[in-house]
């Protein structure tokens, strides 16, 4: 009787022991991701403060039908500095129009940045929040910006 407690209490304790390691491999997982996005985005960012457009535009999504490309991008970001990441988070397609139905994962960053040019509508300088999608096509591609917005 005693034999088959001890025998119980090892292989609970054995259990609960690779239960946890299996969630800390997940946990480094998720973050070396997020982290990997955080990079693509503060280096998305950073080329274009630098006015270094072809090579910003490596950092997202061939296939993108916004106005990333436009001239008035890179104008807005010249010199600008990004501060810090606020919030990572995983963000799914299942809401979104069939164009992002296409992509494995997304991650979205909230970034506070600070501006030194105004741009065309009219928005002063100062520091922003930009909202930015990071996609993966599949488990081997990279992750790329798919999308920017600002808030206040």
């Amino acid at each position: 009787m005693l034999k088959s407690r001890i025998f119980i209490t090892i292989g609970l304790l054995l259990a609960g022991l690779c239960l946890f390691a299996a969630f800390k491999a997940y946990e480094k997982k998720v973050n070396s991701e997020k982290e990997q996005a955080s990079r693509v985005a503060i280096s998305f960012f950073n080329s274009l403060s630098n006015e270094d457009v072809a090579t910003a535009y490596k950092y997202f999504w061939s296939g993108e039908n916004l106005n990333i490309r436009s001239a008035e991008i890179p104008q807005i970001y010249k010199d600008s500095k990004v501060l810090e990441v606020l919030k990572v988070r995983y963000d799914s397609a299942k809401n979104r129009p069939d164009y992002y139905q296409q992509f494995y994962k997304m991650i979205l960053l909230a970034i506070k940045i600070k501006t030194v040019h105004a741009d065309l509508a009219g928005n002063p300088t100062g520091t922003y929040i930009v909202f930015v999608t990071v996609v993966k096509k599949d488990p081997k591609s990279h992750w790329l910006v798919t999308e920017l917005g600002s808030g206040p």
